[in-house]
């Protein structure tokens, strides 16, 4: 192929991925409450601070016109790209698996499938374990006195950015697999980084998990060094 017909190509493959996000981005849109009243539902965590008296009952507003409805935009786009995911991943993929021979194009439909999964158990764990536990942290933190107001807007961009940047997070299997695939990396350059990796982990959950507490990013923390001790096993399995 010239350089002309690769241009189209990869016009023709970001046309299909923009269009994929498009539709997940209209249809997450269309039945947003139901995707924001879950994304509320990690406040419910915060019930047993306010039944002991430790925190006063946490209140969501808006103020200004426009935030609720900017909000759910920001919500519906991160929605849709996780549907479309899949989607984007085969676009870039078929675009560059001419230049692979046949032995590394066998991974790539699993490579599509791993990623979504592996996207799906992230943004589940931060969903079900780092969320409820970080608001305990942060709204448990303020005396009874103090009411707790929370813009809408935040609050939802706050849940949704935690949720989606633990889900990419959880694709550093198929990152360090698809290195060790092109022979950037090996399972025993990287077994002999375990203390530097362990060391990044916890840097690594101090920028994503919402709180200060230990606890949380404690439990982030390991999650990020048990996908590393994973991404070795993984590359062993592959013979590298």
């Amino acid at each position: 192929m010239s350089v002309i017909e690769h241009l189209e190509e990869l016009r023709w493959r970001i046309i299909k991925s923009l269009s994929a996000l498009t539709v997940g981005t209209i249809g997450v849109f269309a039945v947003n409450q139901p995707i924001i009243h879950i994304l509320e539902r990690p406040l419910d965590a915060t019930k047993n601070l306010f039944q002991a008296g430790t925190a006063a009952p946490v209140q969501l507003i808006f103020t200004s016109p426009a935030e609720y409805f900017v909000a759910v935009c920001k919500v519906a786009i991160l929605g849709g790209l996780y549907l479309s995911l899949p989607v984007i991943l085969y676009q870039a993929l078929a675009f560059v698996t001419p230049g692979l021979n046949a032995k590394e194009r066998r991974w790539a439909v699993p490579t599509v499938i791993g990623s979504f999964v592996f996207f799906t158990v992230g943004a589940t764990f931060a969903y079900f374990l780092l969320l409820p536990t970080g608001l305990q942290f942060l709204v448990g933190f303020a005396p009874p006195d103090i009411k707790a107001l929370l813009s809408i807007g935040k609050y939802l961009g706050f849940a949704a950015g935690l949720v989606f940047a633990t889900g990419l997070a959880f694709e550093l299997p198929l990152v360090m697999l698809g290195a060790a695939a092109i022979g950037v990396v090996t399972s025993y350059q990287l077994g002999k980084f375990r203390r530097q990796a362990f060391f990044a982990a916890f840097v690594l959950a101090a920028v994503i998990t919402p709180s200060i507490d230990m606890f949380t990013q404690g439990l982030m923390a390991a999650a990020l060094y048990g996908l590393f001790e994973f991404s070795i096993l993984l590359i062993r399995l592959i013979g590298r």
